[in-house]
C-alpha cells in the first residue's frame, strides 16, 4: 500500500485566488449588513431616511476621490469593472463618430483581461465603426511595446491598457505609456484597468490623461457587485444605463447602496496610516519570498512565468515542467489551499493568452498555476500555505507525477490496466506490477513526459510501445519508444511497435478469439495478442497459470467499431478500449454495439438523500479523485471508500462488477464532475444502485 501523506491538521481553508476574488472583510461585511438593516432608504428620497442614505452615497464617493488621486472628474458607482469597461469604450466609440477623419485602429495591449476586447469588437460593431482592433504585442516581461504604440496610436480611436495583470502580477509604467501616447496623439481616450491595482500601487488619476479608469470592489475583500469607473473631466462620456437620472445623469438606476457602504468600509481601510489591517510592500515582498521559496524546495523544476522586478508582491505565476496544472491545482485542492490555472480553461486544454502573448513556451502557458494572497493576508496563513505546499508535493511524488531526488519510499498502486487521456485520445498501460513490467498503447506525444516519468519512479521494463494505427519511424510513438527503450524495451519492433521476437513466440490463442494471431507478448504473466497488420487490434487476457487458457479481458480497438469484426474476438464480458473517446465512455462492451447489452439507470437523489447514503455502512464510496488527491485529504465515512480514479475505472469494473452490481454506490471527486462521467459508466456496466455526489467533497458537509 502506499504510504499515506501525514497531514498536518488543516480545518481551515487557505485561499491564494485572490485576484480571481477575494473574501469580504469582516469590517466590510458589518458596514453592509448595517446598511441593509439600518439605513434602508432611496438616496433619490428627499426625507430624512432617504438623507441618511444619501450621505453615505456622497461620503464614500468623497473618499474615493482621496484613494484613487481624482480631485477632478467624475467618479461613477457602477456593478463592477465590466460595466465600467463597457461604458469606456461605449463612450469613446460614440465619440469617434464625429470625427471626420476615420481612425484605423482600436488599441488593447495583448495582455488585457478578455472584457477589454469583447467590449471593444461588440460596441465597434453596434455602431459600425470602421476602425479595427489591433492587439499591443508584449516583451517575454509582460511589458507593453512602447514602439508599437507609437507608430499605431495617430491612427487609433482609443487604447487600452491596464494597470497590473491579473494573470502575471505585471506592471505597466503608466507614467512611460502616457508619455509614449501623448507624444504621438495628445487627445486619443485612453482607458486604464485599474482592477488589479487597487491597494497595490499609488493612484494619482487627476494628475494624468487618463480618460477612463473602472475598479472592483470584489478583488479588495468588497462584494461582488459593485465597482467604481473613473472618467477625466472633458473625457466623451455616453450613459450606458439611462432612466431614472441618478448618479448625475451619468448612470441610472437606483443606487446599490450596501455595496456603496461597503466600498466606504473599503476605502477607510485603504487611507488609515496605521496599517492595521493591509500590510505593508515590504511585508508583502516577504510574503511572496517565503511562498516562492516553498514552491522551488517543493517542485525543483518550476518556472516562474514573470519577472519579479516587474510584478507586485501579491502574485505568482509558475509552471511545473511535466506536472499540468490540473493536477497541481487538484492536490493543493485536496490540500485546502485554493489557487488557480493562470488561464480561463476550456474544456479541452487548459491556455494562457498572457503566456502565450509573452512568447512562452507551450509547455508553461498549458501548465502555469497562478497563486495569489491580498494586503490583508496574515503571516500565519502564508506559513501554513508553505507547509501544506511540501505536503501536497510529497503526494505528488508518491503518485509518480514528481520524480524526486531523494531515495523515498514511493511504492504506486498502479497495477493491470491504467487509462490516460488527452483531450478526447487515450492511452493505455499495461503494467504487471509485481514483475515490474509495463506496455504501452496507442501512446500520445503529449504523455509522454508523464509515462517517462512513471517508468523511471517505478523502474518499470517497458515491453512494447504499440499503436493501433501506422506510424513511420519518426512518429511520436517511435519516439517515445526510443526514449523508453533504455528500460528494456526491444529495438527489434514493425511500425506499430510490436516487437519481432513477440510475432515469433508461440502461444495458444484466446479461446474466443476466431481470427489468426500474430504471436503474443508477455507484461508479467497477461498475454497481449496482436491481431490484424496495418491497423492492429490488441487483446489482453487476465493474468493465467502457464498452460492455461487465456480469455481476452480487455481489446485495444483503435477506431474499429465493426460488431460483426469484433464478435469474432472478444466475448460479451470483454471491455474495449477505444483510441478516441469523445462521449468519455470510458470502455464498452460488444453489447453496446449490437444494441443487446443491459444497462441500469443512474439512481436520481437529492443531495440530501445522497449524504445519508454515506452515512450507511452497506454504502461503497467510489472516490474517482486522483491517488494524490485522495493521499491528502482521505475520506472520514461510515460508508466504505475506495479510491479508483477515472484512468482505473476499466479495470475496476473488469474486478468487480460481478461484486457490487446491487451494492448502492455513491461515486464522489472533488467537483462532481468526474464522479458524474464514473457514475455514468458503471450504471452503463450494470452497477444499478449507483449515485454520485452532486457538488463533490466541496457539498460534502453542507447538509
Amino acid at each position: 500500500m502506499v504510504t499515506p501523506v501525514q497531514i498536518r491538521p488543516k480545518t481551515a481553508e487557505i485561499y491564494l485566488d485572490c485576484n480571481a476574488t477575494t473574501p469580504v472583510l469582516p469590517r466590510i461585511a458589518n458596514a453592509v449588513e448595517h446598511v441593509m438593516a439600518h439605513v434602508f432608504g432611496n438616496p433619490s428620497s428627499s426625507h430624512i431616511t432617504g438623507l441618511q442614505a444619501r450621505y453615505i452615497l456622497d461620503d464614500t464617493r468623497r473618499l474615493g476621490r482621496d484613494v484613487v488621486g481624482a480631485g477632478q472628474g467624475h467618479l461613477i458607482f457602477t456593478s463592477g469593472a465590466t460595466e465600467g469597461i463597457q461604458t469606456a469604450v461605449l463612450s469613446a466609440l460614440q465619440a469617434s463618430q464625429k470625427d471626420v477623419t476615420a481612425k484605423r485602429w482600436l488599441l488593447y495591449g495583448a495582455t488585457e483581461h478578455k472584457a477589454v476586447p469583447q467590449a471593444l469588437e461588440h460596441w465597434r460593431s453596434l455602431l459600425n465603426v470602421q476602425a479595427e482592433l489591433k492587439a499591443i504585442p508584449v516583451d517575454a516581461n509582460g511589458l507593453l511595446d512602447y514602439d508599437f504604440i507609437a507608430a499605431h496610436v495617430a491612427d487609433a480611436a482609443m487604447i487600452c491598457t491596464m494597470a497590473v495583470n491579473n494573470e502575471t502580477g505585471v506592471q505597466q509604467n503608466l507614467e512611460t505609456l502616457e508619455r509614449v501616447i501623448r507624444a504621438h496623439n495628445p487627445t486619443i481616450p485612453w482607458m486604464v484597468d485599474c482592477v488589479q491595482a487597487l491597494g497595490k500601487q499609488a493612484l494619482r488619476l487627476s494628475s494624468t490623461s487618463i480618460d477612463y479608469a473602472p475598479f472592483s470592489g470584489h478583488k479588495l475583500y468588497g462584494p461582488k457587485g459593485i465597482g467604481f469607473l473613473y472618467v477625466r473631466s472633458g473625457a466623451a462620456f455616453t450613459p450606458l444605463i439611462i432612466g431614472g437620472g441618478q448618479e448625475q445623469g451619468l448612470r441610472s438606476g437606483t443606487e446599490n447602496l450596501p455595496g456603496i457602504a461597503a466600498l466606504h468600509a473599503l476605502f477607510e481601510v485603504l487611507l488609515e496610516t496605521d496599517e492595521k489591517t493591509f500590510h505593508q510592500h515590504a511585508v508583502l515582498v516577504n510574503y511572496r519570498d517565503q511562498l516562492l521559496a516553498a514552491l522551488r524546495e517543493a517542485f525543483p523544476t518550476l518556472e516562474l512565468n514573470h519577472a519579479l522586478e516587474h510584478s507586485v508582491p501579491t502574485t505568482l505565476n509558475f509552471s511545473v515542467r511535466g506536472v499540468p496544472s490540473r493536477d497541481i491545482m487538484d492536490v493543493f485542492d485536496a490540500a485546502n489551499i485554493r489557487v488557480s490555472s493562470g488561464s480561463a480553461c476550456s474544456s479541452k486544454v487548459p491556455r494562457s493568452f498572457v503566456l502565450d502573448a509573452m512568447g512562452l513556451e507551450d509547455w508553461r502557458s498549458q501548465s502555469a498555476i497562478r497563486l495569489s494572497f491580498g494586503p490583508a493576508t496574515s503571516a500565519e496563513t502564508i506559513a501554513s500555505a508553505c507547509e501544506r505546499i511540501k505536503d501536497a508535493a510529497r503526494a505528488l511524488r508518491q503518485s509518480c507525477l514528481l520524480v524526486a531526488d531523494t531515495n523515498e519510499d514511493v511504492d504506486s498502486e498502479l497495477d493491470g490496466l491504467v487509462q490516460l487521456r488527452f483531450d478526447n485520445q487515450c492511452c493505455y498501460l499495461v503494467i504487471d506490477r509485481s514483475a515490474r513490467e509495463m506496455a504501452v498503447i496507442d501512446p500520445l506525444p503529449e504523455l509522454a513526459e508523464r509515462i517517462e516519468k512513471l517508468v523511471a519512479c517505478q523502474h518499470y521494463r517497458v515491453k512494447a510501445v504499440l499503436t493501433t494505427a501506422p506510424h513511420a519511424a519518426s512518429s511520436p510513438a517511435a519516439m517515445l519508444a526510443q526514449l523508453l527503450c533504455a528500460s528494456g524495451c526491444d529495438a527489434a519492433r514493425d511500425a506499430v511497435g510490436w516487437p519481432f521476437h513477440a510475432t515469433l513466440m508461440t502461444c495458444s490463442p484466446p479461446v474466443e478469439c476466431e481470427l489468426p494471431v500474430e504471436g503474443c507478448l508477455l507484461v508479467g504473466n497477461r498475454r497481449l495478442y496482436r491481431v490484424g497488420s496495418r491497423q492492429p487490434t490488441y487483446l489482453l487476457s487476465s493474468p493465467i497459470a502457464p498452460g492455461a487458457k487465456a480469455h481476452v479481458d480487455f481489446a485495444f480497438i483503435g477506431e474499429q467499431a465493426n460488431a460483426d469484426l469484433l464478435t469474432k474476438l472478444v466475448h460479451e464480458q470483454t471491455l474495449l478500449c477505444p483510441r478516441d473517446d469523445e462521449d468519455f465512455a470510458v470502455a464498452f462492451r460488444i453489447g453496446e454495439l449490437t444494441q443487446q447489452q443491459r444497462c441500469c439507470d443512474l439512481v436520481d437523489i437529492a443531495l440530501e438523500e445522497q449524504q445519508s447514503w454515506l452515512q450507511r455502512p452497506e454504502t461503497l464510496v467510489v472516490d474517482v479523485r486522483e491517488q494524490q488527491e485522495h493521499q491528502v485529504n482521505p475520506l472520514n465515512l461510515p460508508a466504505a471508500v475506495v479510491n479508483v480514479p477515472l484512468t482505473r475505472l476499466t479495470q475496476f469494473i473488469y474486478d468487480h462488477r460481478h461484486d457490487y452490481e446491487q451494492r448502492p454506490i455513491v461515486c464522489l471527486c472533488r467537483s462532481g464532475h468526474r464522479s458524474a462521467v464514473a457514475a455514468q459508466v458503471l450504471s452503463r456496466h450494470g452497477f444499478c444502485q449507483v449515485s454520485h455526489l452532486t457538488g463533490g467533497t466541496a457539498l460534502l458537509n453542507s447538509y
